[in-house]
């Protein structure tokens, strides 16, 4: 499993305008295996974690563009590292700046 992550305007209408970064399958893995064992510490982290190849759009957006940056921070502090989680925080920060949501949608790769 992978994940395309596109900056939106109008999701899901717009999804694959505006590509943000492509997380490959070692983010899928580290965010599948740690992720879901705690929903509460990781809400946004999990539900990429549960997409499939194939499933609906999620949606980030406002908020939870922070959300999301802190719960990367806590993932790497408790010890899981991989180039990717800085990446998707400078998306984050840059949806954030210019206005946009971000879509993620799963992509087609072995699933765990």
């Amino acid at each position: 499993m992978a994940f395309l992550v596109c900056y939106s305007s109008s999701g899901p209408e717009d999804h694959t305008r505006k590509k943000a970064i492509y997380l490959d399958h070692r983010f899928y893995e580290i965010i599948f295996h740690e992720c879901l064992k705690d929903r509460s510490a990781y809400s946004i982290l999990s539900l990429f974690a549960s997409l499939r190849y194939k499933s609906p759009l999620i949606v980030v957006a406002g908020s939870d563009l922070n959300g999301l940056i802190s719960e990367l921070v806590t993932l790497e502090k408790s010890g899981h590292h991989h180039p990717q989680f800085e990446e998707l925080r400078k998306v984050c920060t840059t949806a954030r700046t210019e206005g946009y949501d971000l879509s993620i949608s799963g992509d087609m790769f072995p699933e765990l």
